[in-house]
């Protein structure tokens, strides 16, 4: 069984202290080991909520940035200077070539937590944890190019960090590479700001895949949300904001852990 816990969202769970900011993040967990999976985009914000879910910085084994979008990359500096020990990052290639400037939108490190982290460009499918597998670059009909995680089971499970182009391209490649389909989908797919009927095109590509169980968040936002229960109903869709957990077993079903909305209820990670 591998567990997803959502560390970074503009969603969290109420009546905690956990913070709800622009951004994305989730960490993976699977035989021990741990996958953080993008950074989400303030330093203070990644390290603040994984202090309340205690997850010690130093018990990630790799961080895998899904794409260059500085919602998705930019924090990384943040978890770098937690930490005593090097750390391995597989990121678009360049992404954290340069010093990081004083605006939102850039991305990159300082000299000092350069010399900290192995950047590992993506290149093909890389098992980065057991059963978890992060995909290669993948380019959407407009040339944008971003990665997925795949979490191996009798069902697969993708986690997509922005889904820029809806959800056909990460379920495409993973029957490419699976040989089957994925049924369970954690992340975003770029719905906010945009109508319904993109909605409805992204709801009828979930279905021909045979992919009905949703866990959605980050830049899907509200309304593209609704727009999704429309199609699926209210079980078919479940938030997964900041603070929430989701077991994804070896059998037919994700389990989610939505119910256990205390902080201290759903604290995972502590070491």
């Amino acid at each position: 069984m591998a567990r997803l816990l959502c560390v970074y969202d503009e969603g969290s769970v109420v009546d905690t202290p956990l913070i709800g900011a622009k951004g994305f993040s989730v960490l993976v967990e699977s035989e021990g080991e741990r996958v953080l999976f993008d950074t989400g985009l303030r330093d203070r914000y990644l390290i603040h909520n994984m202090e309340h879910l205690e997850i010690d910085p130093e018990s990630i084994s790799a961080v895998a940035v899904s794409q260059t979008h500085a919602d998705n990359s930019r924090a990384l500096q943040g978890l770098v200077e937690a930490r005593g020990t090097k750390l391995t990052v597989h990121a678009p290639a360049g992404l954290y070539d340069g010093k990081r400037g004083m605006l939102s939108s850039s991305v990159g490190l300082s000299e000092e937590c350069r010399a900290k982290a192995d950047i590992v460009p993506i290149e093909g499918w890389t098992e980065m944890i057991p059963k978890v597998w992060l995909s290669p670059q993948i380019q959407s009909p407009d040339g944008y190019a971003e990665s997925y995680l795949v979490i191996e089971g009798r069902r697969l499970a993708v986690v997509s960090g922005r889904g820029r182009s809806g959800p056909g391209p990460a379920l495409d490649a993973v029957l490419k590479r699976f040989g089957r389909e994925a049924g369970t989908f954690v992340g975003a797919v770029l719905l906010e700001k945009r109508k319904r009927p993109v909605a409805e095109a992204y709801a009828a590509e979930f279905e021909a895949h045979g992919c009905t169980d949703l866990h959605m968040n980050h830049c899907t936002g509200r309304e593209g949300m609704t727009n999704l229960r429309a199609h699926f109903g209210l079980k078919g869709v479940s938030d997964f904001y900041a603070g929430m957990s989701l077991d994804v077993r070896c059998g037919v079903t994700a389990e989610a852990r939505c119910d256990m909305v205390k902080y201290g209820i759903l604290a995972i990670g502590g070491r």
